[in-house]
């Protein structure tokens, strides 16, 4: 078995015990998977760059669980709490970028003029999909009201904290080592990034939403595939949050 499906394991079960037993523990397994990625990663390389490039990638994971277990988000409002939580990861991926060598092509940070019409669209199955997601999970309205004053700061973090910072780290940095690492079999590094993007919402204590989760990361991983972009794909998860935790919990209620 490849160590990556080791490190695979290893993250589901400290996610599962961070949602199921308890948070001290998890936070424990994740300290521990990120100081050993790191390690590992760097006894990787340079023998073997593209392992310790996904290594490194991965050591985001833990960094996630991480910071939304140890930071003190009880002193900030919810939707706040994505904000702040995008501020460490978006220089981490930052700095990763910067010592891969990624470039505006790798991570998908692209968009040709010829793409913008099927890049809208992919863009507004973000819709369907918060609809979905809120029929399962049923979350609680974080707004007393929908108005232009009480949506706009909450929408734009969404859109830019979850969205953008989610799936550059996710379909951006870690998938492109993914399927540069167990190339050719390039879809192998698409499902492999897919199931930790879907582990990452056990959390929700939800299996059907795992699952649906795991679903809507390979529809995002094969835009990105083929189309080289996560432009609309980042619009379609910040939608999917806007519409999941906004929108539909006042919405359904009416």
């Amino acid at each position: 078995m490849k160590k990556e499906f080791i490190y695979l394991f290893l993250i589901t079960a400290a996610e599962g015990i961070t949602a199921l037993l308890k948070s001290d523990w998890g936070l424990f397994c994740h300290g521990l998977l990120l100081f050993t990625l790191l390690g590992h990663a760097a006894f990787s390389y340079p023998t073997d760059k593209n392992s310790s490039h996904l290594l490194t990638s991965l050591a985001l994971v833990p960094l996630i669980r991480i910071l939304t277990l140890y930071a003190p988000l009880y002193l900030f409002h919810f939707v706040q709490w994505f904000f702040l939580l995008s501020v460490p990861l978006f220089f981490a991926s930052a700095i990763l970028i910067f010592y891969q060598h990624l470039n505006e092509k790798d991570v998908g940070l692209v968009l040709k003029l010829r793409q913008i019409p099927s890049q809208l669209a992919i863009s507004f199955t973000g819709v369907p999909f918060g609809v979905v997601e809120y029929l399962i999970l049923e979350p609680g309205p974080l707004l007393e009201e929908l108005s232009f004053r009480s949506l706009f700061a909450p929408v734009v973090i969404f859109l830019v904290c979850t969205g953008f910072i989610e799936e550059l780290l996710f379909r951006g940095i870690i998938q492109h080592n993914a399927t540069k690492y167990f190339s050719p079999a390039r879809h192998t590094g698409i499902l492999f990034t897919t199931t930790i993007f879907a582990v990452m919402h056990i959390g929700n204590l939800s299996p059907l939403d795992v699952v649906f989760v795991f679903l809507i990361g390979c529809f995002y991983a094969y835009i990105k595939e083929f189309t080289g972009s996560i432009i609309g794909v980042s619009i379609s998860h910040g939608v999917t949050n806007v519409v999941l935790f906004l929108l539909m919990p006042l919405l359904w209620r009416v």
